[in-house]
């Protein structure tokens, strides 16, 4: 092959050489796929549920207000603070220091419910038009079942209380639970019989409560118709005299929202 013929058959093959010793593209970067974090929700917060003993109210003397499905007054008297409409109103005995007009007026609504015992009529009688009010006056060993809350009246008595002038303790079934207001009262017999989950106590003698207490079947107690302070030294010294009740003050004073 002669010079020009060899350089004629080299210039042939130069593109085809040129290609193959091209460097190689690049391969493509694989970009790796990242899922996005999710923005944690903060769970909802789950309200606390109260104690029956929290939903309960002592406005001092024997005057207690629960705060559950319904408003109910035990003997209200001296109340103060953001009242509640009631619901129901029990009156145990007329005594100044259980029964108050003025009180009463402050909670009396279009659809309250007042129930006294035997005890009350006289007092209510003469306030009765001043009320607007109709009262359910339930005699010991009666109950009575108010918008789905159940009443017994139950005795109560003492040598301050007789039995003949028509004084009651209650019981009353709400939200699944019995709450027993003594009312006016020493211990008697049948005050074993009184099946509850709280017992309000009025103490009226030290030195039958330990008796009183004995006596009631309740898993808790609060002792009432004295101060707070007394109340809370009350529940120190029967608690180390009845290890198997537990014994609590009532949240007092003005009614706060």
């Amino acid at each position: 092959m002669n010079p020009l013929s060899r350089l004629i058959f080299f210039l042939a093959l130069l593109p085809a050489w040129m290609v193959g010793c091209a460097p190689a593209a690049p391969s493509p970067t694989t970009v790796p796929i990242v899922a996005p974090t999710e923005t944690p929700v903060p769970a909802t917060p789950t309200p606390a549920v109260l104690s029956t003993i929290e939903k309960l109210h002592w406005f001092g003397t024997s005057a207690i207000l629960y705060q559950g499905s319904q408003n109910v007054y035990f003997d209200p008297i001296t109340l103060a603070g953001e009242l509640p409409t009631a619901d129901l109103i029990l009156v145990t005995h007329g005594h100044s220091d259980h029964w108050s007009v003025k009180d009463l007026l402050q909670i009396i609504g279009p659809q309250t419910t007042l129930v006294i015992s035997p005890n009350v009529t006289t007092v209510y009688e003469q306030a009765k038009d001043q009320l607007g009010i109709e009262a359910k006056v339930m005699k010991e060993g009666e109950t009575l079942e108010v918008n789905g809350v159940t009443i017994e009246a139950v005795p109560a008595y003492d040598g301050i209380h007789p039995r003949q002038g028509g004084g009651v303790g209650y019981i009353i079934a709400i939200d699944g639970q019995r709450i027993y207001h003594a009312g006016g009262t020493g211990p008697y017999p049948e005050m074993a019989q009184n099946e509850c989950d709280i017992a309000i106590v009025p103490i009226y003698r030290n030195t039958t409560l330990n008796e009183v207490v004995s006596l009631i079947p309740a898993k808790e107690i609060s002792v009432v118709h004295t101060s707070a302070n007394s109340s809370e030294s009350y529940a120190i010294v029967l608690g180390k005299d009845h290890p198997d009740k537990k014994f609590v003050t009532i949240q007092s004073g003005p009614l706060e929202p």
